[in-house]
């Protein structure tokens, strides 16, 4: 003979113990020296990447630049939380922005560039076949 189930008791939850979950931003706040070393490397990737452009090594247009402009405003928006500074925030706020919008349009450009491009090449086709007829 199999015992009976016992009976689903719901007892009330306590939300608070039941879904903590650790607050990133305290956790973060306990390591400044990561804080600042995040921070260090962000102006590393930024500056890097304006030399790279002026020296003629990669193009100001490609997405990686723009890829690496949004990694480096997030590593130094993080390091903004050990020392707040409103116009610091600005700018990384700013450049993820603009980043984000130029990666949204070249994605655009590209897609609109490769229709257009097949397009031409039926075109093409369909010009050279009346041609050699």
């Amino acid at each position: 003979m199999t015992p009976s189930p016992r009976p689903l008791r719901f007892n009330r939850i306590d939300a608070k113990r039941f879904f903590k979950l650790p607050n990133v931003l305290e956790i973060l706040a306990g390591y400044p020296w990561l804080l600042q070393l995040g921070g260090v490397i962000g102006s590393a990737i930024y500056v890097g990447g304006f030399a790279l452009v002026q020296c003629g090594y990669t193009c100001g247009n490609g997405a990686g630049y723009s890829l690496s402009k949004i990694v480096a405003a997030l590593l130094v928006l993080a390091s903004l939380i050990d020392a707040f500074n409103l116009g610091a925030f600005l700018i990384q706020v700013g450049f993820i922005f603009f980043g984000l919008v130029g990666m949204l349009r070249r994605g655009e450009a590209t897609r609109f560039t490769m229709s257009r491009r097949r397009k031409l090449d039926r075109r093409t086709a369909r010009f050279l076949a009346t041609e050699a007829s």
